[in-house]
């Protein structure tokens, strides 16, 4: 009798613990979720709010990923809520350029976008990086107090989307981030290529000590990289008359063979219009040949990770002009080799 009384008191709690492990379950299920929440967004300042609406969610506009584009309606007018907004963005701001996605933090999110309880809206740092810098484009050298914060987020080397990004600020920031100079020298060198093309983008966006930049941006004219020759050429043109010691070199890189040799139509034109800046009297002899294509200009507010850089001309020229551009270089070449004879 005994026996039977036991297994029945231990049946009823057998039952009694497997009619809890649902709800048990969901407990845990929502403490993984706060823990998430916490993590995703506990660290960040208090955010401003304007029109109910707080701005890291405003600047999803400015997403890579997000269907508005510059010069978009919703573009424009992420640009009045930060410039409404002004400076007291910049704390926001400096924290979206700090993150970055640990390989805990990305276990977390995908454990908790596994379950169907609290839809989980999850933005990548490399996102919350690009968003930030395109709001720095509207505040300009307003922001120029948040250079040295600026420079210690660069020196914690979170990530390279993250300095890649830090760079397009001081781009924006201009000569006021004068104090970032040497670190954007080192970065010149960076083993990374858009690291160093950035660098050398914001170098000439500053355009200040010609003693110490112009040098460095003539040997990145030999860069491996087109991006990093497009923005050396830039910057150049950014220093005009300063520059004057890189005229054989930006003469050299506009020269119509450089087209065959693989350099891009991008950083010949780049290395052009710098001549002109340097010197109004400097001419480059490829220079009307350029332009008769009508290739579109850089931006000179838009570091080179915001534009299409024309990096192969077969891959922007459509083929019969390609072929054009050929065959007149070499009828050239044809025209001055006989010309040289009858000489």
């Amino acid at each position: 009798m005994g026996g039977i009384y036991e297994n029945a008191r231990l049946g009823g709690t057998g039952q009694f613990l497997l009619s809890r492990r649902p709800r048990m379950f969901a407990a845990l299920v929502m403490l993984l979720l706060l823990g998430v929440l916490w993590f995703l967004g506990g660290q960040f300042p208090r955010e401003p709010v304007y029109r109910g609406k707080a701005l890291s969610v405003w600047l999803q506009s400015y997403g890579p990923s997000s269907s508005s584009g510059r010069g978009s309606r919703e573009w424009s007018e992420t640009d009045d809520v930060v410039r409404h907004i002004g400076t007291n963005s910049i704390p926001v701001l400096l924290q979206m350029l700090r993150e970055k996605d640990t390989g805990l933090k990305l276990r977390l999110v995908a454990l908790a976008q596994s379950q169907r309880v609290i839809k989980i809206h999850f933005v990548p740092a490399t996102v919350r990086n690009i968003e930030a810098s395109r709001a720095f484009i509207v505040l300009g050298d307003a922001a120029k107090d948040a250079v040295p914060d600026l420079m210690q987020i660069y020196n914690e080397n979170n990530s390279i989307e993250s300095q890649s990004a830090i760079e397009d600020v001081l781009s924006w920031i201009g000569p006021a981030a004068k104090p970032a100079i040497p670190l954007l020298l080192r970065a010149a060198t960076n083993s990374n290529n858009q690291v160093r093309a950035n660098a050398l983008w914001a170098l000439g966006e500053i355009h200040a000590e010609p003693q110490l930049c112009v040098p460095r941006l003539i040997q990145a004219l030999g860069d491996s990289d087109e991006w990093a020759r497009t923005s050396a050429a830039h910057a150049l043109g950014m220093f005009g008359t300063d520059a004057q010691s890189a005229v054989p070199a930006l003469t050299e890189l506009t020269g119509i063979h450089k087209i065959i040799t693989g350099c891009s139509i991008q950083a010949r034109l780049e290395a052009s219009k710098a001549l002109q800046k340097i010197n109004s009297s400097v001419v480059s002899p490829s220079c009307e040949n350029v332009s008769e294509f009508e290739i579109p200009a850089v931006d000179p507010l838009v570091p080179p990770r915001e534009v299409h850089i024309i990096t192969d001309v077969n891959s922007w020229l459509p083929q019969p002009k390609c072929a054009l551009l050929v065959l007149n270089f070499m009828s050239n070449l044809v025209w001055n080799m006989l010309h040289g004879c009858s000489s």
